[in-house]
């Protein structure tokens, strides 16, 4: 479905990322990992179509995205950045509308099916009594919700997120999880960056470890100790209780 190819990535002389390659099958739920300035956020971005790169490509299917337009991209791919990178002062209900805005051309007014979309997204992340809000107005949990909800309005295949518990208590970042999980049993390819491997390793099915820019680990999830002890200088453990997997760091 989409495929990083040889991917490497450089401000300056600085290198960011170093020979990334992977790929992605639909309905695939792919968690990245790794310590601060590992390239996480990066390989993202560039997934998204918001950086470029001359070295390797992106591809989806057998196209690589930079013969893509933003347009035609914008039909494959949602990019959900981290909190404190959203910070319009938008109309909740601008915020979900403006999803739509691939499907349309710029002097065409919403549609029916827009709008269907719209009222069906409001009432399953039960957003009625947000619409007609600045989301500079909202919590945390509450941008989080409409974010996700405009990946859903969005109707694309792909969602890309980055740290998307950053700044959440406990509640909130529970509902955010369980969203994600229905979203993925509905068919979404889900590729998701986060330290908290705690919430995510249970429901993802691959995994990226990166590095210094460099790959450590890609391919099936499982459980490796030694792996994490490397990425994060942390000990790592893994129980099952009454079939439910839990990742905690053990002191």
């Amino acid at each position: 479905m989409i495929k990083a190819a040889h991917v490497s990535y450089q401000i300056g002389n600085k290198s960011i990322l170093q020979n990334v390659d992977f790929s992605l099958n639909e309905n695939d739920f792919l968690l990245i990992f790794g310590p601060n300035g590992a390239g996480k956020s990066t390989i993202l971005k560039l997934m998204a179509g918001i950086l470029t790169t001359k070295q390797g490509g992106i591809f989806i299917g057998r196209k690589n995205i930079l013969l893509c337009s933003k347009k035609e991209l914008a039909t494959h791919v949602a990019y959900l950045p981290q909190f404190d990178e959203f910070n319009l002062p938008m109309l909740v209900k601008d915020i979900l509308l403006s999803g739509r805005y691939p499907y349309g051309s710029l002097f065409k007014k919403y549609s029916r099916r827009d709008y269907e979309l719209f009222d069906k997204t409001v009432e399953r992340f039960e957003l009625a009594d947000f619409v007609d809000r600045n989301m500079l107005t909202l919590s945390g949990g509450e941008r989080k919700k409409v974010l996700l909800a405009s990946a859903f309005i969005q109707d694309v295949p792909l969602i890309l997120l980055d740290e998307p518990l950053n700044f959440l208590d406990p509640s909130s970042a529970i509902q955010v999880v369980k969203m994600l999980k229905e979203m993925h049993e509905q068919g979404k390819t889900i590729l998701l960056v986060s330290h908290l491997i705690q919430y995510f390793f249970p429901i993802a099915n691959k995994m990226l470890a990166l590095k210094n820019g460099q790959t450590q680990y890609f391919g099936e999830k499982r459980f490796s100790a030694s792996l994490f002890h490397d990425i994060y200088q942390v000990s790592v453990k893994r129980l099952m209780i009454d079939s439910k997997e839990i990742i905690y760091i053990h002191e």
